[in-house]
């Protein structure tokens, strides 16, 4: 009998113990997941905007010292698209003046518009808009991040490669 209890009292404390174990292991997951999901989200934190002289598929030759007056927001698990509304600049490409903005200036005014649910990876993130979820791959460069789509294209996603990089300056939105 006394063995008996000594046995059952040991698989008692070793199920304890196992429970507790893993336990313990699935709240340092959760907590290891919610500091990667943290990291990620400041990874994308601020308003991006496009390298003025990027071009479909090359990268700009100015590290990306001037932005075009369109960018994109990845917050609250929305992406959106933003445009600038005062700029004045007239070393844009083509000559077309107030389409791009010094990445250096001060501050800006931006508007915003919906394009979509974003969920967000290490080395992607994907967007769901118009009912058709795209991938969206990207990569760290010192000047700017580029991002380009899956091969498997949404309807409204082009080949285009995006050259990005956040605006450090104050934003203020006028929607």
């Amino acid at each position: 009998m006394l063995v008996d209890k000594i046995y059952a009292s040991g698989r008692t404390t070793c199920s304890r113990l196992l429970l507790t174990s893993a336990l313990m292991l699935a709240l340092s997951l959760g907590v290891m997941r919610s500091v990667s999901a943290s990291n990620l989200l400041d990874k994308w934190q601020g308003v991006w905007f496009s390298c003025e002289f990027a071009q479909r598929q090359r990268a700009p030759d100015d590290g990306c010292k001037m932005f075009d007056d369109e960018g994109f927001t990845f917050t609250n698990g929305r992406l959106k698209y933003v445009r600038i509304t005062e700029s004045d600049e007239t070393a844009c490409r083509g000559e077309k003046v107030g389409q791009c903005f010094r990445r250096d200036r001060s501050a800006i005014a931006i508007t915003s518009q919906d394009r979509g649910q974003l969920k967000m990876n290490s080395a992607s993130f994907t967007v769901r808009f118009l009912g058709c979820k795209q991938l969206f791959y990207f990569n760290d460069t010192p000047d700017f991040r580029e991002i380009w789509p899956d091969e498997d294209r949404c309807f409204w996603a082009s080949k285009r490669r995006f050259y990005i990089a956040p605006f450090a300056g104050n934003v203020d939105f006028v929607d």
